[in-house]
């Protein structure tokens, strides 16, 4: 909670979250909305603790950005289940009443619910085949789901032509499917899949979150990024 509580942590957070990335420090600055002389500042302060050197991430400043990270997923589940504990959307399974006794559960990345004896929620509105509010009786949040990265070479090594499409519609099947790099987009729809391209990287981490296996095609160049996220959420993940 530091990096929330206390400001400068909270911009230390940022500044070495985009240097990871490669941003220099005027790059930072626009990024983050800072002036460059703050942003010198910050790096002064940075290298003085050890986190950063001729600017690039120390072991001590990945160790801390890594901590900082951690504890910001930890608080974010907490409050997730905070929040879901109190009153849920739910997509009604058939006919539900307001004050019926129905059983919810995740499906999809989305939160379903059905009229039941073998209930773990009330209805406070309701509906048929439509959304509704219910409150849980105890709430659990979706197991999160797993990553299949399927790498495809970069453009000047055969790009989607060296693509094994059949591996790929094996690998995709029931998976939220995500394609980072145009040779990823091209050898996604080869194997008949519409991906989602623009924000990929953000729409695979939601996935999982919400309890979605994914599979993130990826062009070579992008995969230490990907990667690299992948890692910073705790997310499992396999390479093909």
């Amino acid at each position: 909670m530091d990096a929330l509580i206390r400001r400068k942590d909270t911009v230390k957070l940022l500044i070495l979250s985009q240097l990871l990335r490669g941003l220099n420090q005027r790059e930072i600055a626009k990024r983050l909305g800072l002036t460059p002389q703050a942003i010198s500042e910050y790096f002064k302060e940075m290298n003085a603790d050890g986190l950063v050197r001729d600017y690039e991430l120390t072991e001590k400043g990945f160790r801390w950005l890594v901590e900082k990270l951690f504890d910001l997923h930890v608080w974010t589940e907490n409050m997730l289940k905070d929040l879901y504990s109190k009153n849920v959307i739910a997509i009604a399974v058939g006919e539900v009443r307001e004050g019926d006794k129905v059983k919810y559960w995740f499906e999809g990345g989305l939160v379903y619910c059905k009229v039941s004896e073998d209930y773990n929620a009330i209805a406070l509105t309701g509906g048929r085949d439509e959304e509704i509010l219910i409150k849980p009786i105890s709430f659990r949040p979706p197991e999160r789901g797993n990553v299949t990265v399927f790498v495809v070479p970069d453009i000047v090594a055969g790009g989607s032509k060296s693509v094994d499409v059949n591996k790929l519609k094996e690998l995709g099947k029931g998976k939220v499917v995500v394609a980072l790099g145009v040779e990823a987009l091209v050898a996604c729809r080869k194997a008949g899949f519409n991906p989602v391209f623009f924000g990929a990287k953000q729409c695979c981490v939601e996935a999982v979150h919400h309890g979605c296996d994914v599979l993130a095609v990826c062009t070579q160049s992008l995969l230490n990024d990907l990667l690299q996220t992948l890692m910073n959420e705790n997310i499992k993940y396999k390479i093909y």
